[in-house]
């Protein structure tokens, strides 16, 4: 196979620059581009230069986790632990890659950094995550059992309660999501909901719009999580649209319709920056961008309001969040010209 443009680039460029951490930025830039459109010789190809200086090369290893194989991922190991933990010098997302890619052999050592520190823990839980976990079921029954009802656990422990079997646990993240953990360490909870599947899928869409959650709260960093569980239960945006439009007509108060209008912006923020979430279940494609305009800014045929006539109504046209939606229309109007083009291209 071919390597794709932007590999090329980042090989070329890394090989003509003294330092490493030079080009970080662009390289990031680059990085992404293989995430959406490389393959697996991609990521071949990318290994040794990640391995030569893993900090500098960080955003590499998405590449990694999303294009890799199993191969892959026992190489990436043999060249990243000492002594059964995870190099300093090492990203924390490489645990969250070896996990993504299956490598099973991986299990105890990604369980062993998951009381680690933050971005340690969640890599390692999000790892996890993608893992069978047998031996770890009552493990990780225990370890649920300690923290719960904590304000402040490792956040991304109640990913994993899906894997001790026992449907109880739906309710239990529920109730500690509303009457006790904060909104500062509650991503994992909101994630760990969703992956509970249909069942969870009444009590995910009413913590969405629960303003004691700050489900899309872009400080607390939860919205990711948020958007993440969107896709692993199927709720598109315009699924989420129509539900937002239903809230607004049971309920007049401001309050409650700026704070439920400001999640809906954040969620459609993430969409039209396509981030990228690691999370297998999420990986669904969302609806088209030309659809999700269409449904948001075309004029409507009953006359309704658009999403940004609606914001103009709810924030007033002085707000930064109306502001932000000119913003976003236009960027998801780019999107989906792209969308359009990528076809053409793909039927010739």
């Amino acid at each position: 196979m071919t390597l794709s443009p932007a590999t090329q680039a980042i090989l070329d460029r890394c090989a003509g620059v003294d330092a490493p951490g030079a080009a970080r930025q662009w390289e990031s830039m680059a990085a992404e581009a293989v995430l959406r459109h490389g393959g697996s010789a991609d990521a071949e190809a990318l290994l040794p230069l990640f391995l030569s200086a893993p900090a500098a090369h960080e955003a590499l290893v998405p590449v990694f986790a999303r294009h890799g194989d199993r191969q892959l991922a026992a190489r990436l190991l043999e060249a990243t632990v000492d002594g059964g933990r995870l190099r300093e010098d090492v990203p924390s997302g490489v645990l969250h890659a070896v996990g993504r890619l299956g490598y099973t052999p991986a299990t105890s050592l990604l369980w062993e950094h998951v009381d680690g520190l933050h971005e340690v823990s969640r890599d390692a839980c999000l790892g996890l995550l993608h893992l069978p976990c047998e031996e770890l079921r009552g493990a990780i029954a225990e370890a649920l059992e300690k923290h719960e009802g904590a304000a402040l656990f490792p956040e991304f422990l109640p990913v994993l309660a899906r894997k001790t079997e026992d449907p109880a646990w739906l309710g239990r993240l529920v109730a500690w999501g509303e009457n006790h953990a904060s909104v500062d360490c509650n991503g994992g909870l909101i994630l760990g909901i969703s992956l509970h599947g249909g069942p969870a899928r009444t009590a995910f869409t009413r913590l969405l719009w629960d303003s004691r959650w700050e489900a899309c709260g872009s400080g607390t960093g939860s919205a990711l999580w948020t958007y993440a569980g969107t896709r692993v239960l199927g709720l598109g945006l315009p699924e989420l649209y129509a539900a937002l439009r239903t809230r607004f007509n049971a309920c007049a108060d401001p309050d409650v319709q700026w704070d439920a209008l400001r999640s809906f912006i954040t969620l459609l923020r993430l969409r039209c920056a396509h981030v990228w979430t690691g999370v297998g279940a999420a990986d669904v494609e969302p609806e088209s961008c030309d659809a999700l305009y269409n449904v948001l800014f075309a004029p409507t045929p009953d006359g309704s309001d658009t999403l940004a006539e609606l914001a103009d109504r709810v924030f007033g046209g002085d707000d930064s969040l109306s502001g932000e939606l000119f913003h976003l229309e236009a960027a998801l109007r780019t999107a989906a010209a792209h969308e359009w083009a990528l076809r053409a291209a793909a039927s010739r």
